[in-house]
């Protein structure tokens, strides 16, 4: 069955660096989408709190910062979503997702 999310998540070689209580540095992600990411590991913030992430593409040696707010957080991971993006940090989040994909694709 299709998921039926509005932005649908994709398993993407991608890293985040998270600013926020805490700062937390290459965290490897377990799924990204335009709307936000899911990090492997144990949750560092608490739900509700506000963060900066820098998520990096290393297959293109690309990154872009994004504000986000933690969704949820447990022992296995910790969900953002990203909060008052620009139209144009928007777009550049879509072409880094899919050249990734495609170089990753192309080996």
């Amino acid at each position: 069955m299709p998921e039926a999310r509005y932005h649908p998540r994709l398993r993407v070689h991608a890293h985040a660096d998270v600013i926020g209580a805490e700062v937390v540095l290459w965290r490897p992600l377990e799924d990204l989408s335009l709307g936000g990411c899911r990090l492997a590991g144990p949750a560092w913030e608490d739900a509700g709190a506000a963060v900066q992430v820098v998520l990096s593409f290393p297959a293109i040696g690309a990154s872009v910062p994004l504000p986000a707010v933690v969704v949820r957080g447990g022992a296995r991971d910790m969900a953002l979503r990203f909060h008052g993006i620009s139209e144009e940090q928007r777009q550049t989040l879509r072409k880094h997702m899919q050249d990734s994909h495609d170089a990753v694709a192309a080996g």
